[in-house]
C-alpha cells in the first residue's frame, strides 16, 4: 500500500465539500446481503432559528409604484334624447379616472376609461395631437405616464380633452373633459 501525504489545502477542501452536503443527501453503505440499507432521514427536531428560509423573503422595493389614485372621477349621464336601453353594439364610454383636474407639469398622469365591451380602442385628443389609450382588460383602457415640462404661458389655463371610444365597426362615442395645468 502506497501512502499519500495529504496537503493541508487538500484537507481543507475535502472538509468544505463535506460540509456542503445535506444531512438528508448522505446515505448508508450498501449492506452485505445486496439489499441496500435505508437512507438516513433528517432529524423531526425543529431547525434552528438561524437557518435560513428555504424560499427568501425580500422587503418591498423601495422603488416600487404604488396604485394609481384618481382624484377626478367622471361618469357621463345620459343626454335628454337618450333612451334607457341603448341599442345594441353602441359604444358607451361609463366612466373616466384621471389623476386630477388640475395636472401638475411635470409629473405623473394617470387615465382609466372604462367602457362597455363593444369598445376596441380609445384615444385622447387635445389641440390637434391624439394619444391611444391602451387596452387593459375588458372595457378598461389605462394610460401611465407622465406630463413633461411646458412652457410657464401654458400654465394657469384650461384646456379640453376628447377622449373618443370607437367599436370595430367604426361607430364612436366621445366624451369632452376640461383640465387646467399647474
Amino acid at each position: 500500500m502506497i501512502r499519500v501525504p495529504l496537503t493541508l489545502a487538500a484537507v481543507a477542501l475535502a472538509f468544505a465539500f463535506a460540509a456542503a452536503l445535506p444531512a438528508y443527501a448522505q446515505t448508508a453503505p450498501p449492506s452485505a446481503a445486496g439489499t441496500p440499507a435505508p437512507s438516513a432521514t433528517p432529524a423531526a427536531a425543529p431547525a434552528p432559528a438561524s437557518t435560513p428560509p428555504l424560499i427568501p423573503t425580500f422587503p418591498p422595493a423601495l422603488g416600487a409604484t404604488p396604485a394609481p389614485v384618481y382624484n377626478y372621477i367622471y361618469r357621463p349621464s345620459p343626454g335628454a334624447g337618450a333612451t334607457p336601453f341603448p341599442i345594441p353594439g353602441t359604444p358607451e364610454i361609463l366612466e373616466i379616472d384621471v389623476t386630477d383636474q388640475t395636472l401638475a407639469a411635470p409629473g405623473p398622469l394617470h387615465a382609466r376609461i372604462v367602457t362597455n365591451d363593444v369598445v376596441v380602442s380609445v384615444v385622447a385628443q387635445a389641440y390637434g395631437y391624439e394619444l391611444d389609450v391602451p387596452k387593459t382588460g375588458h372595457g378598461i383602457f389605462t394610460f401611465d405616464g407622465i406630463i413633461p415640462i411646458v412652457p410657464d404661458a401654458a400654465k394657469g389655463k384650461r384646456f379640453d380633452v376628447d377622449v373618443v371610444a370607437t367599436t370595430k365597426d367604426g361607430r364612436t362615442a366621445t366624451v369632452t373633459l376640461s383640465f387646467m395645468l399647474k
